[in-house]
């Protein structure tokens, strides 16, 4: 499986402290049927840092890796939360597409309305193709708007946790996008504190979709975007 959205990258964010848990999630993720992971740093209110301070965790993070003898392939991007001169900011390389693309990871405020499908008619607008992080936890993206944003030229990611619960609202709102359609990638959004479950989640699109559909949502369609 490739893995489109993680917070491995050790002190960028909340995701990991230092190098040693970086590397405990990176095995996990191996464990879980994992190949290539993208690592994808918050970038917002909280975690400003500049380009080269991510690339340098970046490097020893790789580096660590390759001294532990652990096989993996890793990619660097962002998780962008969605602000005013986006688009001058990713243009002028300050912010990270996944792997150099033209694939924007863009995130919104779960409760406070943001009108997502003008973000993607404008990221589009502007070369990119946005894909947007973990749907399911908007409060107000329904059914009719997970369509426009497709319509549009975006994509749509979610989170393999919403899938991995018993019942509730994240999970609901997930399995119902699958079955429209609307769902292009299922990523860990994987923290130190937060369980893995690529595996489970995997396994539950098979129960419910079929092995294709799992095989597009989590290897399949995430690898056309490492390729270009």
């Amino acid at each position: 499986m490739i893995d489109i959205h993680s917070h491995i990258l050790p002190a960028v964010d909340d995701g990991c402290k230092d190098i040693d848990q970086s590397l405990a999630l990176i095995k996990e993720e191996i464990r879980q049927g994992i190949t290539d992971i993208v690592l994808t740093p918050h970038y917002r209110a909280e975690y400003l840092l500049r380009r080269a301070k991510i690339e340098k965790r970046f490097a020893s993070l790789t580096q660590a890796v390759q001294d532990s003898g652990i096989t993996v392939n890793l990619y660097l991007g962002q998780e962008i939360f969605v602000f005013d001169g986006m688009i001058s900011a990713i243009h002028s390389g300050k912010l990270f597409t996944i792997n150099g693309s033209k694939y924007v990871l863009v995130e919104f405020a779960t409760k406070e309305e943001h009108d997502i499908t003008d973000t993607v008619y404008t990221l589009v607008g502007a070369g990119f193709v946005p894909i947007i992080a973990h749907i399911e936890r908007y409060s107000y993206a329904d059914m009719e708007m997970a369509k426009e944003i497709k319509e549009l030229g975006g994509l749509i990611q979610i989170n393999a946790s919403s899938l991995c619960r018993r019942f509730g609202a994240y999970k609901k709102k997930a399995t119902a996008f699958i079955k429209e359609g609307f769902v292009d990638f299922v990523a860990s959004d994987v923290h130190f504190k937060r369980r893995n479950c690529m595996l489970q989640a995997y396994n539950v699109v098979v129960k419910k979709f079929g092995r294709e559909t799992a095989d597009k949502l989590f290897t399949e369609n995430a690898e056309k975007i490492l390729n270009g």
